[in-house]
C-alpha cells in the first residue's frame, strides 16, 4: 500500500504547487488543465471543514460562503504532478470505458458524512495513475486547491462511515465492488460560486493499483434540453422515405422511465399513428458504448418498452407496435465524443 505523507500547506499557496498536469478529455486522452486564477494573488488558508447544519441533515451546501475566485475552465482542478489520466493508449489492458466518464450532464452521488448526496450536471472521471503518492497526499492537495479558491471539506475517511449507517451508493461505478466498501477511503470537497456548485471526490478503490487515484468533478446545472419536437409531417416523410425515423426521447442517465419532456413528441407519434391505421411501427431502442454490451441492451430494451407503453397509453392498438433494444450494437456516430454518444442514444420508428 502507499506509504502516508502529510503536506505542510503555506498561507501563501501557489496552485501550482500542485498539479496543473492533464485531466481525461471526452475520448480518454488527456489535457492540460486550466490553473485557477487565484495563483496570481496570495491566497488565503484553506477555509476549514464545513460544519453539518445537524447530525439528522448533514452537510448544508447554502452554508458554504459564495467564492469570487476565478478559476478557469472545467473541470478546473488537475491532477498530482507527475500523473495523467489513464486511457486507452497508455493502459489498454485496464482501460473501462464505463467509469472513465466525460459527460456534458450525468448524475453522481458524493458521501458528506451523514447521508448521500446526489450532484447532476457537468461531469468528469478519470483514474489517475503514477508512482509515488499516498492517498493521504492526493486528498490534502484537492483540500489545499479547494480550500485555496474559497471551498470547504465535506468528508474525509473511509467507507465505513457509510456502511454504519446502512448507506450505500445507487450507482456506485468504480466505488464499493466486492463488498469492500468499509476498505476504501474517500475526500469530498465542494466550491460555491455565484451560479453553481462545483463537488470534487478523491477516492481509493480497494482494487485498484496503489499509487493511483479515483477523480470526480462535478459542477451542478440544469440540464440543456436538446431533444427538438419532430412533427408527425416529418416523421412520416422520412418513414415513407427511408422506413425508419431517430428520435432523441429523454430518460435520465441509465434509467428507462421516459421523462415529462418527451411527452409533446410522442404525442406526435400518436399523431402520425392515428392519421394512418394502417402504419405498423416496431419501435427501437439503442445506446452509447458506455457500460457493458449486456447492460445496454437490457437498458435499450427496456427504453423501447417504455416508449411503446406510452402510446398504447396513449390509445394506440398494442397489435400495430412493437419494441426492440439492439444496445450498443447499431452506432450512427463516433461513441469518441459526447456528441457522438449522443446522437447513439435514441429510439427510431421502423415501419414494418
Amino acid at each position: 500500500m502507499r506509504s502516508a505523507s502529510a503536506i505542510a500547506i503555506l498561507a501563501g499557496l501557489a496552485l501550482a504547487g500542485c498539479s496543473k498536469e492533464q485531466t481525461a478529455s471526452a475520448d480518454g486522452q488527456a489535457n492540460a488543465a486550466a490553473p485557477p486564477a487565484v495563483a496570481a494573488s496570495p491566497a488565503p488558508a484553506p477555509t476549514p471543514a464545513a460544519t453539518p447544519a445537524t447530525a439528522q441533515t448533514g452537510f448544508d451546501p447554502a452554508s458554504v460562503p459564495v467564492s469570487g475566485a476565478a478559476l478557469g475552465a472545467f473541470p478546473y482542478f488537475g491532477l498530482l504532478d507527475g500523473y495523467v489520466a489513464l486511457n486507452r493508449d497508455n493502459t489498454p489492458s485496464s482501460w473501462d470505458s464505463e467509469n472513465q466518464r466525460d459527460a456534458a450532464f450525468d448524475r453522481y452521488e458524493f458521501f458528506d458524512g451523514t447521508k448521500i448526496v446526489a450532484v447532476e450536471g457537468r461531469l468528469r472521471t478519470v483514474e489517475a495513475i503514477g508512482k509515488g503518492a499516498s492517498f493521504l497526499q492526493a486528498a490534502r492537495n484537492y483540500a489545499a486547491l479547494v480550500g485555496a479558491a474559497g471551498g470547504v471539506t465535506v468528508f474525509e475517511g473511509d467507507g465505513q462511515a457509510m456502511a454504519d449507517r446502512k448507506l450505500t451508493f445507487r450507482d456506485p461505478r468504480f466505488r464499493a465492488r466486492y463488498n469492500m466498501l468499509g476498505n476504501e477511503k474517500m475526500g469530498v470537497y465542494m466550491l460555491r460560486t455565484p451560479t453553481s456548485e462545483i463537488w470534487v471526490e478523491v477516492y481509493d478503490a480497494w482494487d485498484q493499483k496503489p499509487d493511483n487515484y479515483w477523480l470526480t468533478i462535478v459542477e451542478r446545472k440544469a440540464l440543456d434540453v436538446t431533444a427538438r419536437l419532430l412533427p408527425a409531417e416529418a416523421m412520416k416523410k422520412a418513414l415513407d422515405a427511408t422506413g425508419h425515423v431517430a428520435l432523441y426521447v429523454n430518460f435520465d442517465t441509465d434509467k428507462t422511465a421516459v421523462k415529462p419532456s418527451s411527452q409533446p413528441l410522442l404525442g406526435e407519434v400518436v399523431k402520425l399513428l392515428n392519421a394512418d391505421p394502417a402504419l405498423k411501427l416496431t419501435v427501437e431502442g439503442h445506446t452509447d458504448d458506455a457500460g457493458t454490451p449486456a447492460h445496454n441492451q437490457t437498458l435499450s430494451q427496456g427504453r423501447a418498452n417504455a416508449v411503446m407503453g406510452a402510446l398504447i397509453a396513449a390509445g394506440i392498438d398494442p397489435a400495430r407496435l412493437q419494441a426492440r433494444g439492439f444496445g450498443q450494437g447499431k452506432p450512427i456516430a463516433d461513441n469518441a465524443t459526447d456528441d457522438g454518444k449522443a446522437k447513439n442514444r435514441r429510439v427510431e420508428l421502423v415501419k414494418r
